[in-house]
C-alpha cells in the first residue's frame, strides 16, 4: 500500500474516532434520551465502510476517467445509503421498535457527519489526480 494509501486510512479512521468522541459527549450529556446501546455499533460501522468507500474511490481513480469517476461517487453514495438502511432494517429486525428513534437519530448523526468527511477526502483524490495529470 502506497503512502497516500495509508494517509487517506489513518486519517479517515482519526476522523472517525474524532467524529465518535464528540457525538458521544453531545449525546451521553446534552441528549441523553437519544444515547443508543447500539452507539459503539453504529461508530464501527461507518470506521469500516468509510476506509472501504475511501480506499474503492482512491483505486477507481487510478483508472478511470472524469466521468467514470463522478459515476464512482455517486455509486458509493448509493451503496452507502442502501447499506444504511440495511443496518436500519436489521436493527428493527433483532431489537424491535424500542429505541428506533434514538438509533435512527444517532445512525443519521453519524452519516452526515462521514458525508462531510468523506467528502473532504474526495477532494483531496481529485486534487492529487489532477497533480499527477500536469
Amino acid at each position: 500500500m502506497n503512502s497516500f494509501r495509508t494517509k487517506l486510512i489513518t486519517s479517515v479512521l482519526g476522523c472517525g474516532f474524532i467524529i465518535g468522541a464528540v457525538v458521544w459527549a453531545v449525546l451521553t450529556y446534552a441528549f441523553p434520551t437519544y444515547y443508543t446501546s447500539w452507539f459503539f455499533g453504529i461508530l464501527a460501522f461507518f470506521l469500516i465502510i468509510e476506509p472501504l468507500t475511501i480506499l474503492y474511490i482512491e483505486n477507481e481513480s487510478r483508472t478511470a476517467r472524469d466521468r467514470q469517476l463522478v459515476n464512482s461517487y455517486m455509486l458509493t453514495k448509493v451503496v452507502k445509503t442502501v447499506v444504511v438502511l440495511g443496518f436500519i432494517l436489521v436493527y428493527y429486525a433483532v431489537v424491535g421498535k424500542e429505541n428506533l428513534k434514538s438509533f435512527v437519530v444517532t445512525l443519521l448523526i453519524f452519516y452526515f457527519l462521514f458525508l462531510v468527511v468523506e467528502t473532504f477526502f474526495f477532494t483531496k483524490i481529485e486534487k492529487r489526480l489532477k497533480e499527477k495529470k500536469q
